[in-house]
């Protein structure tokens, strides 16, 4: 059975009116989520407060930079698209012994687009590794590495 050209462009035209304004109210509350996300003290999501101006000192450095890059790819492979594997990421933590080793680590991770752990270049929003692990980890997570951030007195 094969429809009409009159009824093919019903259809069209109902799919339109229908489609066109759930993609816009769509695309509108994820723009409006975006510009309202904050940290707890009012700060932008995008790089945690205490990281902006941090110096790393060399000589506290437990790591090499190629320790740093390797660290950085392993974590962003743990979380990238569906599923978070956070073993490797507690893996990971564990090796990283300092402040300064962490915060290498972080800058050497950089900015990634985020879009519910996956790759997203329209939709998407620049977070640092800080950023990743809010969105990736659970509360349980968290609380498990938050002792060692706290130690570093870096914000998690």
């Amino acid at each position: 059975m094969e429809l009409s050209n009159s009824n093919k462009a019903a259809l069209l035209t109902t799919g339109i009116k229908i489609g066109v304004p759930m993609v816009a109210i769509g695309v509108g509350i994820i723009l409006v989520k975006r510009m309202l996300k904050k940290n707890a003290d009012g700060t932008s999501t995008r790089t945690a407060p205490s990281l902006k101006e941090t110096h790393i000192q060399k000589n506290n450095l437990t790591i090499t930079t190629s320790d740093a890059a390797l660290f950085a790819n392993t974590l962003y492979g743990a979380m990238l698209d569906f599923g978070t594997d956070e073993k490797t990421i507690f893996s990971i933590l564990d090796k990283i012994k300092t402040k300064d080793d962490m915060l290498l680590v972080i800058k050497t991770f950089g900015m990634k687009m985020y879009l519910w752990g996956s790759r997203a270049a329209f939709l998407g929003q620049n977070y640092n590794l800080i950023g990743w692990f809010r969105f990736e980890l659970g509360t349980k997570e968290i609380a498990q590495i938050k002792p060692k951030f706290d130690e570093w007195g870096i914000p998690l």
